[in-house]
């Protein structure tokens, strides 16, 4: 008898269930997967070598170290995740598992009725949603920029405010003359400009109505500017970008963006299957253009290079997407759709014994908040775009493109200045030569 027969003899004599644990062969699964960023994809670092990393990668890295098992990724050949046809044949990894070619799914499949009936899932291992996204409407800039904070029919009764009163101070000024120093039409217009600039004019009215029309005027002024510095900080250096939609049903009636779903995911067969009319209505569009379906690259490629275009999609890849600069995308979530599921989960073949067992370790990964740091790494720690950086990147400096107009103005004021010095020197000039002509 060998040395170690007879410790393995000893250590059953001690504790049978040890010795039989460690004879016992690690179980073999096929699983079957997609390749699909940031769930589960190869990256060839600077070495030129090939390393298999994602979500899922990690979460069965953590399964099988207390389950005690060995595995092998199958990818999916069409790269599909799983719809039946009207033969109610399953394609992509759904139809590799009944077929039998897989012992389970590990990847970012979509728990929802259709495929409950077919396979056993595990808990949702990542609660999703569907959402639009869409390239942020670009905020333009032009001569007149700094009247924007003020709509045209504002800036013409600001005019007409300033033309009233002028005219009525010229008219009291006229009929007393304790307000002789308004009593033209320059020097009422000049008083009406001061106040509105917040500046002290020269002189002031001492009659009663020619008080009272410069108080309503000062409190006009007041509010006018205090409006117009208010909406004028906020337009200059807050880039706000107004959604043009609130939920996903509002694609219907906006009509300057199209939309598009990616073919072969629970997306595509909750809009075909669905009963809810907008939903229906929607596909019933998409279906008859050729821009309503759009793989994942191409579609989001579309989605960045086009102001008119957004794509729907299941939350975590969208969430991913807003990770990476130039941070330019918006995106509206909705939960009104009945059949988007109600996360992402791993799939077994009906009455499969080790589904349980997957369970309840996915549930342990999660209450141990193993899977909460999984899902920060690949979409917290990785982020271009976070919070902070998005609030400093809203945040944007005054360029000379923004207030190109205020200074065209300041330059075109001083201009009319200096043509008005200009016709007094020549004036004057004009005059001297009258009063005092050459000696002959």
């Amino acid at each position: 008898m060998t040395m170690r027969n007879l410790l393995l003899f000893f250590l059953a004599f001690i504790n049978p269930n040890t010795v039989l644990g460690s004879m016992r062969p690690r179980p073999m699964y096929n699983i079957s997967a997609i390749n699909r960023e940031p769930f589960l994809f190869d990256l060839v670092d600077l070495e030129n070598s090939t390393r298999r990393i994602g979500y899922i990668q990690d979460l069965v890295d953590e399964l099988q170290k207390r389950l005690k098992f060995d595995y092998n990724f199958l990818f999916v050949p069409d790269g599909h995740y799983g719809i039946p046809n009207d033969n109610q044949n399953w394609n992509g990894m759904i139809g590799e598992l009944l077929l039998g070619k897989a012992d389970f799914i590990a990847a970012d499949l979509t728990i929802n009725a259709a495929r409950s009936e077919v396979v056993d899932f595990t808990p949702p291992f990542m609660q999703i949603d569907w959402g639009v996204v869409y390239k942020k409407p670009a905020v333009t800039s032009n001569f007149l920029a700094y009247m924007m904070p003020f709509s045209n029919a504002v800036w013409y009764t600001i005019i007409g405010s300033l033309l009233v009163t002028s005219s009525s101070l010229y008219t009291f000024a006229h009929f007393n003359s304790q307000d002789t120093r308004l009593s033209s039409a320059a020097a009422c217009l000049y008083f009406g400009l001061a106040c509105l600039f917040a500046q002290g004019p020269e002189t002031y009215p001492k009659s009663i109505a020619s008080r009272m029309t410069a108080i309503s005027w000062w409190f006009f002024s007041l509010m006018m500017l205090t409006l117009y510095t208010a909406s004028m900080t906020s337009m200059l250096t807050v880039n706000k970008s107004a959604l043009p939609i609130e939920k996903i049903e509002d694609l219907i009636d906006y009509g300057e963006l199209h939309y598009a779903i990616e073919p072969g995911q629970a997306t595509q067969w909750a809009f075909q299957s669905t009963s809810y009319e907008p939903f229906r209505t929607m596909w019933g569009d998409m279906e008859s253009r050729d821009t309503g379906l759009f793989g994942p690259e191409d579609g989001m490629s579309r989605v960045r290079s086009r102001s008119d275009f957004a794509f729907i999609r299941e939350s975590p890849y969208i969430a991913y997407d807003l990770t990476f600069a130039p941070c330019d995308l918006e995106v509206v979530y909705s939960s009104q759709n009945p059949n988007s599921g109600s996360g992402y989960g791993f799939a077994f073949p009906k009455g499969s014994q080790i589904a349980r067992n997957f369970s309840t370790a996915i549930l342990e990964l999660i209450e141990e908040g193993v899977v909460a740091e999984i899902h920060a790494k690949w979409f917290t720690t990785r982020n271009q775009c976070s919070e902070a950086k998005k609030l400093a990147s809203n945040v944007d400096e005054i360029g000379i493109v923004e207030i190109r107009g205020i200074f065209i103005t300041f330059l075109g004021g001083l201009a009319i200045a200096f043509l008005f010095f200009v016709i007094k020197i020549g004036l004057n000039f004009y005059d001297k030569k009258c009063i005092n002509p050459p000696e002959k």
